[in-house]
Formats: structure tokens, C-alpha cells, sequence
């Protein structure tokens, strides 16, 4: 991620995107869950693990679409953002893929044994 002795950050953009992505993995979830809760009908709780695992798959894939076009991931550099700043958003970059991971498999279970929690 060095060039030089500047490092280079994500773009906002994409900072955002993936933000996005992974909480629409995760709001369908939780809303559904507290109807399923409601009503008593674990339908619509498995029903989102598909839309969770669907999300993930597309963080991943952005993810994996930028770093093969890296000078759309790469084009701010530190200069202007406070160091701690970068820091935040170079862990929450590298967090990423093991929180997609984590929503896949999680996303998985649900789908397909979602509804026996309500049985």
C-alpha cells in the first residue's frame, strides 16, 4: 500500500459503498428477525440469510473489483487526512473480508435452518 513514503487510502467512495453493502447484509436480518419474533413465522428470518449472504457476495466482489483496478482504491493519499484517520480507515479496510466471511457463513446457516428457531 506504499508508495514512497506516502501511503494511499481508499476512496471515500468506496469506503462508503462497502459500508452500505454490509449494512444492508445485516438490516434485512435484524428487521426480519424481529417480525419472525412477532408473528411466530420463521419464513421471513431464513428468507433474509439469502439476502445477507447475497450482500456479502457483493462486498466481496467490490472489494475484489478494486483491487484489480487499484487506481480507483487508491486515489487519495494521506495528505489532508489526520493520521489517526488513516488509521481507522485502514483497519476498517482490512477488516473487511473477515466481517464478509463471518456474514456468509452466518448468512448460510440462516438460510437454510433460519426458520427452526421459530419451530
Amino acid at each position: 500500500m506504499a508508495t514512497g513514503s506516502k501511503q494511499r487510502l481508499p476512496a471515500p467512495r468506496d469506503t462508503l459503498i462497502e459500508a452500505g453493502l454490509m449494512g444492508l447484509a445485516l438490516l434485512p436480518t435484524l428487521v426480519s428477525f424481529y417480525i419472525s419474533l412477532v408473528t411466530g413465522d420463521g419464513h421471513w428470518f431464513q428468507r433474509s440469510g439469502a439476502l445477507m449472504v447475497l450482500f456479502s457476495v457483493g462486498v466481496e466482489y467490490h472489494r475484489k473489483h478494486l483491487m484489480s483496478c487499484q487506481y480507483l482504491s487508491l486515489s487519495e493519499t494521506t495528505e489532508g487526512v489526520s493520521t489517526r484517520m488513516a488509521r481507522i480507515i485502514i483497519r476498517f479496510w482490512r477488516a473487511v473480508p473477515f466481517a464478509c466471511y463471518f456474514a456468509i457463513v452466518v448468512g448460510t446457516l440462516i438460510w437454510s435452518y433460519g426458520d427452526l428457531l421459530f419451530a
